[in-house]
């Protein structure tokens, strides 16, 4: 008899966790996608994705009813088109461009802030002051990376643009004299530096050529635009605008200590 109410209890136990799970994977799914090497907001770990956007979206999509499934990393230019094709409902976040804003909405408030700056080698003698500095230069930018589409189209009619599949091929061309400099986020290129073990070859330049938000998009394919208000008011909270100024220390430091710093061949010439 008492062998029975134990197989009883169990089943029940079994019973209610497969209900609850059930429940959980009942809730519709917000697809995205993000960019694969651009800590602290977003980078690949060991094939998945991680960073404060991925964190405030979870935690946001979460706050209104939905599950967040986020793409195994891919390049960044993919992720776009797949915003744009409807495929994924959601860049997790990037600069407002006009070409960004034809397939998608900007969720506000923006999750963080972005510096582009200029990496340059150690002997270099280039001095940035206005955008006109970087006329005639060789200047190399990642597969599908946007500082907006004023300064894009700059760029575009006045310097010898060389666009790379990853950061680490610009870097890697800049330390051989193949580049002038490249543009990139401050702390992603800040980090990467360290990572790649070049700072004895290559620098930063004080300043910043160009500042931006960074938003959540949400495809304008996507069938979850009814959650917007909602999702705007979850961000706009304090408490959620404090915990991402957090989160975001945070992430630096974690990522810091995921990627210690390594002498590479071609850095060590």
């Amino acid at each position: 008899m008492l062998l029975c109410r134990c197989f009883l209890v169990l089943l029940m136990c079994l019973n209610t966790g497969a209900w609850g799970k059930d429940k959980l994977d009942e809730r519709p799914l917000v697809r995205a996608c993000g960019h694969p090497a651009a800590p602290p907001m977003s980078w690949d770990h060991e094939g998945q994705l991680i960073g404060v956007c991925v964190d405030a979206a979870r935690q946001a999509f979460s706050a209104v009813g939905l599950a967040l499934q986020v793409e195994p990393p891919g390049p960044w230019s993919r992720c776009q088109l797949m915003v744009e094709t409807g495929e994924v409902d959601l860049n997790l976040c990037g600069f407002a461009t006009d070409k960004r804003r034809e397939y998608a909405v900007m969720v506000e408030p923006p999750v963080g802030r972005n510096e582009a700056v200029l990496i340059v080698r150690r002997n270099s003698h280039l001095v940035y002051r206005s955008w006109a500095d970087l006329k005639g230069l060789r200047i190399g930018m990642g597969r599908g990376v946007s500082f907006g589409s004023e300064f894009d189209s700059y760029l575009a009619q006045h310097a010898r643009l060389d666009i790379a599949i990853s950061e680490t091929h610009n870097l890697q061309k800049l330390a051989l004299d193949r580049l002038d400099a490249v543009i990139t986020a401050r702390i992603a290129g800040q980090q990467l530096i360290r990572n790649m073990g070049c700072e004895g070859q290559l620098r930063v330049l004080p300043g910043k050529v160009i500042e931006g938000q960074l938003f959540m998009q949400m495809s304008k394919r996507s069938k979850h635009l009814a959650v917007l208000p909602q999702l705007s008011s979850f961000l706009k909270q304090p408490a959620q605008v404090a915990w991402l100024q957090a989160q975001q220390q945070a992430l630096e430091t974690r990522y810091a200590q995921l990627h210690p710093a390594t002498q590479t061949e071609f850095c060590g010439r």
